[in-house]
């Protein structure tokens, strides 16, 4: 009876790690600057190679930078697809990539590196396959070692965006440069309901879920765990992605 149990709980395990493996949940994405000029041509020559190439779990959803470090770029999001997907991946031909290098490459002055990210369902008040018109980034970097305790802090922040109404997603990056977590705060209609939205709101909303003085003591912890923040701002393109 005892090894039938034993071999029950193999068989769970297995199970488990077999669906979290099927599970799509890997986003890939990279930015890309245009050549002077060469912006409208460039959002042409993204739009027609994502028509033809990529499609299904391979779908582009492309973004305007709009503020930031980065503004003036486009960012190209790929997915979210599983690993077993990425590994058993097909569809990156020759043509596949002449074609980008023939078209799109020419037009572009700069890409930065991939970055490849992980969606934290149980951090998250959104799905991720929500649908929203702009989107503001809060890209949080990590000090060695300290991830984990910057996470146990964002189950209460979850709490709070859901109080507020707030379609919020959450990411984790994954063995891409210095570890960090993406926070996408997802706006359905756009700028218009940042007007909603005050500051004090957030202190407020935290203190009434983890007590008085909770907001105070997050913002002290914060800078133990954070070696710093970038934050910007994005506009989706529906006209250069594919569905």
């Amino acid at each position: 009876m005892k090894r039938i149990a034993v071999l029950l709980s193999l068989c769970i395990a297995v199970f488990l790690a077999f669906s979290q493996a099927q599970d799509k949940a890997i986003l890939s994405s990279y930015r890309i600057f245009p050549k002077t000029g060469k912006d409208t041509d460039l959002k042409k020559a993204l739009a027609a190679h994502a028509a033809k190439y990529h499609k299904g779990d391979w779908k582009w959803r492309v973004f305007s930078v709009v503020s930031g470090p980065d503004e003036g770029s486009y960012q190209v999001n790929e997915g979210p697809a599983s690993w077993t997907a990425l590994e058993g991946r097909k569809d990156i031909s020759d043509e596949h990539t002449r074609d980008y290098e023939t078209t799109v490459l020419p037009l572009v002055e700069k890409t930065l590196p991939t970055l490849y990210t992980r969606y934290q369902k149980e951090l998250s008040s959104d799905s991720v396959a929500g649908t929203f018109k702009k989107v503001l980034l809060r890209h949080f970097y990590m000090k060695p070692g300290k991830g984990v305790r910057f996470m146990n802090t964002l189950p209460t922040w979850k709490q709070v965006w859901e109080k507020m109404g707030l379609k919020v997603t959450v990411w984790s990056s994954f063995y891409s440069g210095q570890p960090q977590y993406v926070v996408a705060s997802r706006l359905r209609q756009g700028w218009t309901e940042l007007e909603n939205i005050k500051p004090s709101m957030f202190r407020e909303t935290y203190d009434q879920i983890a007590g008085a003085g909770a907001y105070d003591r997050y913002l002290e912890d914060l800078g133990q765990y954070v070696d710093h923040i970038v934050e910007d701002m994005m506009e989706y393109l529906p006209e250069v992605s594919t569905n």
